[in-house]
Parts: structure tokens; sequence; C-alpha cells
């Protein structure tokens, strides 16, 4: 595999050295080439023991919009596949970064998207670190969107993951519309035929303490 020769070759020290020390354009290709790599459990943590987070949190703060968005996109990318990043990230002020992206006003809808997935996840293990109103309202924004390179996917394996983590707060959900959203996805997976999805919604609503959708039976 290609990725695997990267690694072996030394290419994530590469990789980070150009995303803090190349030209704009190969920032900008380093930056993609981690978030590819990050996929990987194991790559994200060769990744942030070569002091990738800080390259990436000190791009995602300072860079281009391009370059914001795909470190934006490697951090996000680190903090769902390998928790063992988390505090690395935190240390190296990534919450401040990826809180300011959701909101900035220059960023790319996207850039903002992979900040808060990003800060949700976080939020998972990090009851410190509660997940923003604003964060919430961006995943959720995506479910009313068609699939787009598995966006809308990444948003609800997302909210789920938070729904039914200890960092959940009820009245939040409440507040931004997301119990009604995990209503509503519940029936629509159900009705679609993708149980395990349905059964994850209802799982997620019992733990912010709503009752399960009620299924329509067949006559």
């Amino acid at each position: 595999r290609r990725d695997g020769r990267i690694v072996a070759g030394g290419g994530i020290e590469l990789f980070v050295a150009m995303a803090r020390d190349g030209t704009e354009a190969q920032k900008e290709n380093a930056a993609g080439t981690l978030a590819n790599l990050a996929i990987n459990d194991e790559n994200s943590v060769a990744i942030a023991a070569a002091d990738g987070i800080e390259v990436l949190v000190a791009l995602a703060r300072d860079g281009t919009e391009r370059q914001k968005e795909l470190a934006a996109g490697a951090l996000s990318n680190m903090i769902e596949v390998a928790s063992g990043t988390h505090e690395g990230v935190v240390e190296a002020g990534g919450v401040a970064v990826l809180s300011s992206l959701t909101q900035e006003a220059g960023a790319s809808d996207l850039c903002k998207l992979v900040a808060a997935i990003a800060l949700v996840h976080l939020a998972c293990t990090r009851a410190d670190l509660a997940a923003g109103d604003t964060c919430l309202s961006l995943l959720l924004s995506r479910l009313d969107q068609p699939e787009e390179n598995g966006w809308r996917r990444d948003s609800i394996n997302a909210l789920l993951a938070l729904a039914t983590s200890s960092s959940a707060c009820a009245e939040q959900w409440h507040r931004v519309g997301g119990v009604a959203a995990l209503q509503a996805l519940a029936r629509e997976t159900a009705e679609e035929g993708v149980e395990r999805q349905a059964e994850r919604c209802d799982e997620a609503l019992v733990s912010l303490g709503v009752r399960r959708v009620r299924r329509r039976t067949a006559a």
C-alpha cells in the first residue's frame, strides 16, 4: 500500500516538516497528505509523535483558506480515530483554533464542518470540553442535505457518538433542535431499512432522556 510505503520511508516526518517550513503550495499538499494518512489510527499516533499536531494547529490558525481546511481535516481525522491524540490537541491550543474556525467568516463551509466534527469527537471523551451550540448546529444542518463525499455520514456518526456519551446535555440538544432531528433520522433510516442506524438513533434518544421512536408496523 502507498500509505505504508510513505510511513515506512519516513514520509510522515517529511510531510510534517513540509507543512511547517515549505512553500505555500507544499504546505497545502502536505496538509492534504497528512489528512489522508490520519484516517488510520497508527498513522495518527505517528503524526503526533512527529510533532504534527502543533504544526497542524498552527496551519489551521494561520494558513490560507485551503490550508486551514486541510489542516482542520487532518486534526479531525486524528481526533476521531486515535483518542491518544486528544491531550496533544488540547495542549497545542487546538480547541481554541477549531472553535474559531467554526465561526470564522472567511472559512469555507467544509472547513467549519470538519472543525465542528473534530470538536464533537473531542467532547465525547472530554466532559470538560463540551461542544458548543454552533458545533451541533453545523452538524445538524448537514442532515438536511444530500450525501456528498461521506460528510452527511460523518456528521451523523459524530452526533450519535456525542449523544450517547457522558458529555451529552439533553437541554442543549432540545435547544438546538437536535432531538427532533434524531427522531426524524430514526424514522427515515427505519423506513429505508437501515435498522442498525435506526437503533443507534433510538439509543441516542434514550441517552438524552427521550422515548424511542415508534415504528410503523405492517398491517
